[in-house]
């Protein structure tokens, strides 16, 4: 296996692999092979059982050290530290060694082989084994250790201290490696508040001005002692690099260092003065690196608010304003910066993005407006009421720096950054290693806990369709994002339209769609009832306005999530338009469609196979769409369910027929239903085909709860 760091840069998606002397795997000799496409349940399987029995094993006491990065000046003790409701021992010691097996001394400590009191060597006629057993040992007093006395699941340790027999091909002992770096990782994570209470302690009753909160920059290495032997535990695989960081070339045996600069970048740089807002967006992203979240964000934040500034008076600077002018301008959003950011969006005609679209569903949704308030909260929260950010909450952090990070590019309109620093950052978030352990932690009467890895196996895919199938219904309901989705399942383009004026008493458009030569600007509204003739009447105002619109180049699409506060299944169908609504938007070129109505017709393209281009017409076509399916045609209706034989039966309409084989739909509260017709009757006789007007039987998987009596009964046409 190879070592943590190695493969977390490999994982990371970096196609060559990072490498340097020496050679070091956890197991084995060489890389692990690729498991096949046929073993993969398997190795899922025993993976899951060997998790399992892992978290069974009984526990042990350790001892878990880190060294501080300055002297705690206090005599060796043992004091008691709280956080979060638990309280642990934690013990203060100023005088010990760590030894080395030599000949060299590596910053990453990797070669420690002895971690305790400088006494056990000094003079001593029998030295720990391991030191004994060292060819050049070398040996180094340390700052101040803190010493704390957890219990721990024994083969957690005895997994890293055991010999590396095992071969590279075993997976299973991969997976222990790997599970029991990751488990004790997590632990030394959780020390990290106790270690800053302790250290706020000693800085409040002491006043050393060299003594600081710490972070896993700070102390990215910690120890396991057991039985007198240590296992070291690597908190930033960045710390891990003894040798300047190499990358693996094509051939082998190739390696090359990598630099993410040339000489020539730098000095083109060092002769041109950094945009307004970048080294403050650039510190906010290191802090976040090295672990000092509270830093981060007022960093971050202060980077959109100096970047916002300077490109409103750049932008009015273009327009020939005077700098009085601009100034004057400044001061009226000085004391508001909601409507300093709006402001910025009429002088620039364009919106904050937002929803993002992402096939990543934590970031799918993001509005880069709503995050920065919730940023500038938290700032406030920081500043004013001393908030402190402590090391569970990375996760959240990272939303944050992330976040403001893309608002402030899309600020600078900087063209090819976001290309520029894509290229190595997969580099460095593999050097910064994991943000956020993968095992949870419980802070209790009994001290910390490591807990069992609960995350979900849901695929991604089936995550998305979750995240849609909500966005229609409660507190959650989002139109905006609901009408990005669909646009983008149904590969229609669509783009944000410009934002709405100051005061403006009419509604505006949201969106612009494309789909080949056709053109559509997009409204979205969202109401309790059903929908409403002046909401229509409404958006043809705004249309009349329009130029592009009157000289008949691009049409209108009105989306309207109706009856919002009922569960979808319960919303009115038939009557969800009234005709006086109907009429007004075919009358006046407008495509109206329920929100309910869109859902249903995107699921049937992307469940059922329909006809993706005869749905991305319907969203320009003039009047209601949507409540019958471009593929279906309407035959009849349900006059009566047999229970006891699962039949409908069904009224055909003059004129209509239905064949054995063909595909029968109906719509159900929250999806379509379709299926191959393979029985039919007419006044109880079998037959091949129907043709109405007439009363036919057709054979059903349906529930009689799944239908009513006037329901549309369908046939697929395409």
């Amino acid at each position: 296996m190879e070592p943590t760091s190695r493969r977390r840069l490999r994982e990371s998606g970096i196609p060559t692999e990072m490498s340097g002397p020496p050679r070091v795997f956890a197991l084995g000799r060489g890389p692990m092979s690729l498991i096949s496409e046929e073993d993969w349940q398997k190795e899922i399987e025993a993976a899951a059982a060997e998790e399992s029995a892992f978290w069974k094993g009984r526990s042990i006491p350790i001892q878990l050290m880190v060294e501080l990065p300055f002297w705690v000046m206090v005599p060796d003790c043992e004091i008691k530290v709280t956080h979060n409701g638990a309280t642990i021992s934690a013990g203060i010691r100023g005088r010990y060694m760590t030894v080395y097996d030599g000949p060299f001394f590596f910053n990453s400590q990797r070669n420690v082989i002895f971690v305790g009191p400088s006494d056990e060597l000094a003079g001593g006629e029998d030295p720990p084994r391991l030191v004994a057993s060292s060819r050049a040992p070398i040996q180094r007093f340390t700052r101040t250790m803190v010493v704390f006395r957890p219990e721990v699941i024994e083969d957690a340790v005895l997994a890293l201290l055991e010999p590396a027999d095992a071969s590279q091909q075993e997976s299973w002992a991969v997976r222990r490696v790997n599970r029991s770096d990751e488990y004790l990782q997590s632990l030394a994570y959780a020390h990290i508040p106790f270690l800053n209470n302790m250290i706020a302690a000693y800085r409040i009753t002491s006043r050393d001005p060299f003594a600081f909160q710490v972070s896993q920059w700070d102390v990215p290495v910690w120890f396991v002692k057991h039985d007198d032997r240590v296992v070291r535990i690597s908190l930033m695989p960045y710390w891990d690099r003894d040798w300047y960081p190499m990358l693996r070339g094509v051939s082998e045996g190739e390696q090359r260092p990598i630099q993410t600069v040339t000489p020539e970048t730098l000095s083109s740089q060092l002769e041109t003065i950094a945009e307004p807002g970048m080294l403050e967006v650039l510190n906010a992203r290191s802090l976040y690196y090295r672990g000092h979240l509270d830093d981060a964000v007022r960093f971050a934040v202060t980077a959109i608010e100096v970047a916002l500034e300077a490109q409103i008076s750049r932008l009015l600077g273009d327009k020939g304003w005077t700098k009085q002018q601009i100034q004057d301008r400044l001061s009226e959003t000085r004391n508001s910066f909601d409507k300093r950011v709006a402001d910025y969006e009429r002088i620039s005609v364009t919106r904050i993005p937002g929803p993002i679209l992402s096939p990543i569903p934590y970031i799918n949704g993001i509005r880069l407006k709503s995050e920065l308030e919730k940023v500038r909260k938290l700032r406030h929260k920081i500043v004013h009421e001393g908030l402190r950010v402590d090391v569970h909450s990375r996760g959240p952090m990272l939303r944050a720096i992330e976040t403001m990070t893309w608002l402030y590019d899309w600020l600078s309109w900087t063209e090819g950054r976001a290309k520029d620093e894509s290229e190595y950052y997969a580099l460095f978030e593999a050097m910064r290693g994991q943000h956020i352990p993968r095992y949870a932690v419980e802070y209790s009467d009994v001290g910390v806990v490591v807990l069992p890895d609960k995350q979900g196996g849901k695929h991604v895919g089936a995550m998305l369709r979750s995240q849609y199938l909500a966005l229609l219904e409660g507190k959650g309901s989002d139109i905006e994002l609901f009408a990005l989705m669909s646009f983008d399942w149904l590969g229609v383009e669509y783009e944000d339209a410009p934002p709405e004026p100051e005061d403006s008493p009419t509604v505006h458009e949201r969106y612009h769609i494309r789909y080949k030569e056709r053109h559509a600007v997009v409204f979205c509204f969202e109401c309790d009832s059903l929908v409403e003739s002046c909401a229509v009447w409404n958006v043809v105002s705004r249309l009349a306005e329009s130029e592009r619109h009157q000289k008949g180049d691009c049409s209108a699409l009105c989306i309207i999530n109706h009856q919002k506060d009922r569960p979808f299944a319960l919303r009115s169908v038939e009557n969800a338009v009234p005709d006086d609504a109907r009429i007004i938007a075919e009358q006046h070129g407008l495509t109206l469609i329920t929100a309910a109505d869109l859902r249903l017709l995107v699921q049937g393209v992307k469940e059922l196979g329909w006809d993706v281009e005869k749905v991305r017409c319907l969203l320009f076509a003039p009047g209601r769409q949507g409540s019958t399916p471009p593929v279906y045609r309407e035959i009849g209706i349900l006059a009566h369910f047999f229970g006891q034989l699962s039949v409908m039966d069904v009224e055909l309409r003059a004129g209509e027929t239905i064949n054995f084989g063909d595909t029968l739909g109906v719509r159900l509260g929250e999806q379509y239903h379709e299926e191959a017709v393979e029985s039919l009757q007419v006044g109880q006789n079998p037959v091949a085909n129907a043709v109405g007007p007439c009363r036919v039987g057709i054979k059903t998987t349906l529930q009689r709860s799944s239908l009513h009596v006037g329901q549309k009964v369908y046939r697929r046409c395409g």
